[in-house]
């Protein structure tokens, strides 16, 4: 799948591999870059059951993947034309309940 980055500093992030983040969640960060990069479609996010591939309640089209316990990555299904591409929103805190 193509994607793209819905910030600044996420495209940052990618480009420069440095940001506000521990190591850990840029090495997730990559990884999970690495396999919507891969997929052929969301099918095969949702495939891989560590992902956490979730659609986010009351939001139309964004889906979020976990990084860690703590972080995910919030993402959005865009079409252009026949293809699709996932939009990358954000790197988000989650709290636990």
């Amino acid at each position: 799948m193509k994607f793209k980055f819905g910030s600044k500093e996420l495209s940052d992030l990618y480009e420069t591999e440095q940001g506000p983040y521990s190591e850990a969640i840029i090495k997730a960060f990559f990884k999970k870059i690495q396999l919507i990069n891969n997929a052929k479609d969301e099918n095969d996010l949702r495939a891989l059951k560590s992902n956490h591939f979730e659609k986010l309640q009351g939001e139309k089209n964004l889906y979020s993947i976990r990084l860690n316990i703590q972080f995910r990555l919030i993402l959005e299904l865009l079409k252009d034309g026949q293809c699709k591409i996932i939009l990358i929103r954000e790197i988000s805190k989650h709290y636990e309940k």
